[in-house]
Parts: C-alpha cells; structure tokens; sequence
C-alpha cells in the first residue's frame, strides 16, 4: 500500500506534463465564398472531425444527378470548387450543387471474428460506415469558440452562418486569410491560453490546426494527408 501511495503522489505532484496520443489534429481554415452577384463573405470552417481513429470525416459538398449518382467533393488540401458551372451536368441542368455534413460515427464499428474449425481459417471483417447530411446551405463561422472548434458549441458562440449554395460563384480555401480573420484566431489563441493557465492543464486537449499554417510546410501536409 505504501508503495501505491508514493506513486500516486509522484503523479499528481508530478510538474512534468504527459503528452498523450491524442490522434489526427482537426483541421480548419479561413474560407472565401464569391457569390452569383459579386458579394464576397469571409469566415471559419472545419474540415470535419480528426482524433484517435487517425481518420477524418471530411464535410464539403456533392453533385446530385438526375440518375440518382452522387459525385463528392471533400474538404482536403486540394479542395478546389471555383466554378459550379464548370462541370457539365451542372451547367445542363442535370445535377444539382448540396453542401454535405459529415455525420458519421467517430470511431469503427468493431471487427467480426469468424473462425472455421475445420478449415482452420480465421476471418476478421472491418466495417468502415461513412454518413453524409445533404443540405441546400452551406455552414460557416465567424466567430471562434473558447476551445477554438468551430461546429460543437452553441450557435451564438460559433457566429454561425448559412449560405444558399445555390447562390454560391466559388470557394475558396485561403492561404492568406485579411487581417481581421488572422486577428480573430490570435485572439481567441490567447483567449484560450489564458484559460488554460488560470484553470490548469487541459486534459485530451489538442487544438485545431489551421490550413494556412499547414499548407505550407509540405512534410505536415503529406502525413495529415494519409488520413483522409
């Protein structure tokens, strides 16, 4: 028992901090939407959920076309969606532009064991389900929570806004975001910061990386890009 205690009180008087594994960083960036009419809006996104699978769930948007197929354009390092009109089942009238949610389960579902005893074979099956919520508007933010992750608190602290993506001329992910969104994130950076000293280390705590940060140091976009 006193063997027990002495490291018990080693760990919790302990000052060293313990890195944990604590998976893929979620990944966000400052996005710029052209509309039909020239109108220009500035604001957050999210990639979608990273974590301990070391597996994103990308959200981004899907062509629906009148037979029934569903072509997917995701969040990634080479997101690209400048002109609707560009592709031809659009610009016919043929398919139609939705925004997409990714709300698929976060983790894998378990793997199935079969054994067959007499051929002595064993077989694992891994079942990987992905989960998409068509929508007419596109989400975006303009505000940055305390946690910094958009998309997971309340409306009002994420600035939330919805955008016709009927309306929509282009996207883009910016590798210069204005000043005023490059404000927003330091401040909220510091905002955190403070918190995390006045309150202690935050346990499971891993904060977003940003894509106009990342994309330009070309060893982190090619191992964050494996997990997509």
């Amino acid at each position: 028992m006193r063997i027990l205690l002495s490291i018990i009180l080693l760990i919790f008087t302990s000052e060293k901090t313990f890195d944990f594994d604590l998976g893929a960083p979620e990944i966000q960036a400052v996005c710029k939407v052209i509309l039909n009419d020239g109108k220009t809006i500035e604001g957050f996104i999210t990639f979608g959920t990273g974590g301990y699978e070391y597996k994103y769930r990308p959200h981004g948007f899907c062509f629906v076309h009148d037979d029934g197929r569903k072509q997917l354009i995701l969040y990634n390092f080479k997101f690209n969606l400048s002109n609707p009109d560009s592709y031809a089942s659009h610009r016919k009238g043929t398919s139609k532009l939705c925004y997409v949610e990714n709300i698929s389960q976060r983790y894998y579902q378990q793997p199935k064991t079969e054994f067959d005893e007499k051929e002595k074979t064993l077989t694992i099956t891994k079942t990987d389900v992905e989960k998409y919520k068509l929508s007419e508007e596109m989400i975006m933010y303009n505000k940055l929570p305390l946690d910094l992750f958009v998309g997971y608190s309340s409306d009002n602290e994420n600035g939330k806004i919805t955008i016709a993506v009927n309306k929509i001329k282009s996207i883009e992910l910016l590798k210069k975001p204005s000043q005023k969104s490059l404000e927003i994130i330091d401040k909220a950076r510091k905002r955190q910061g403070m918190s995390e000293e006045k309150d202690g280390y935050w346990v499971d705590y891993q904060p977003p990386v940003w894509y106009h940060e990342v994309i330009t140091d070309k060893e982190k976009v090619e191992y964050l890009s494996q997990f997509f």
